[in-house]
């Protein structure tokens, strides 16, 4: 009997053990997989944005954008269009993934493609490079994920750019709130491993089906300058054409779907 006992306390023991491990064994990539599924699970998009950058507190530009997202067998793809004030109505900026990224100006009736290093440029002003806006669609495909701490609260991931050839960053490291895997926050450190950027999320709201955070803010620590994104709910699921992720479409004033 004392045999059985102890047989059965050591089977106990390797059960929680093994549980134990299998709940350490979670990566940054599961977690990425999982808040991708939570917030970034839908077929398209449409939502307008209010866009507003700020210079040591005060605002100095105020703008409306329409943004078109639509996952192409795995494949992000986006449209994004200035709609106000005039001198920057009709900009626009097409990601078809594939690194297949070009910037239209009306004034000039030309696109321009978006490669390399140019992607390490501010985009229109904001504190926002052409790379930097995919994260806003929980695209994290150009980054590699790892899993370097976790609470009772959080998970946070340390993303280091897959392409080492053109790096902007040293690494991001992002704060995933457990309870509803919201990712809260993403700290940017530059090249020489000083923080540069914060991106913080706020105020999650239902959609449908869906969530979507009702406000993001890029912070640049070094300049002390400011991008506040304000997002009006969004549409889901809308059947978007393949169409209007052409260039031919980027050329469009208006974009129907």
């Amino acid at each position: 009997m004392k045999n059985l006992r102890k047989n059965n306390v050591f089977v106990v023991a390797l059960l929680l053990s093994v549980i134990s491990v299998s709940a350490l064994a979670k990566t940054g990539q599961d977690v990425i997989d999982e808040m991708k599924e939570e917030y970034g699970n839908y077929n398209d998009q449409v939502v307008t944005l209010r866009l507003q950058t700020y210079d040591k507190g005060k605002m100095i530009n105020d703008r409306q954008v329409i943004l078109f997202n639509k996952d192409d067998n795995g494949t992000q793809k986006s449209l994004l269009k200035f709609l106000s004030p005039k001198d920057v109505e009709g900009v626009g900026l097409l990601d078809q993934g594939d690194d297949n990224m070009y910037l239209y100006l009306p004034e000039f009736h030309k696109e321009k493609r978006i490669a390399g290093s140019a992607k390490n440029g501010s985009f229109m002003g904001t504190d926002f490079t052409y790379a930097d806006l995919s994260l806003i669609n929980y695209d994290s495909s150009d980054y590699k994920a790892e899993l370097i701490k976790e609470t009772n609260d959080v998970y946070e991931l340390e993303l280091q750019e897959k392409d080492q050839t053109s790096v902007n960053y040293s690494k991001l490291i992002m704060t995933v709130r457990k309870s509803d895997l919201f990712p809260t926050s993403i700290v940017f450190y530059n090249t020489d491993g000083k923080l540069e950027k914060v991106l913080s999320s706020y105020d999650v709201t239902q959609a449908g089906k869906y969530k979507y955070p009702k406000k993001l803010e890029m912070e640049n620590k070094i300049t002390n300058h400011k991008t506040v994104i304000h997002l009006q709910e969004p549409e889901f699921d809308v059947g978007l054409a393949d169409s209007i992720f052409t260039v031919r479409s980027l050329q469009r004033s208006k974009i129907r779907y």
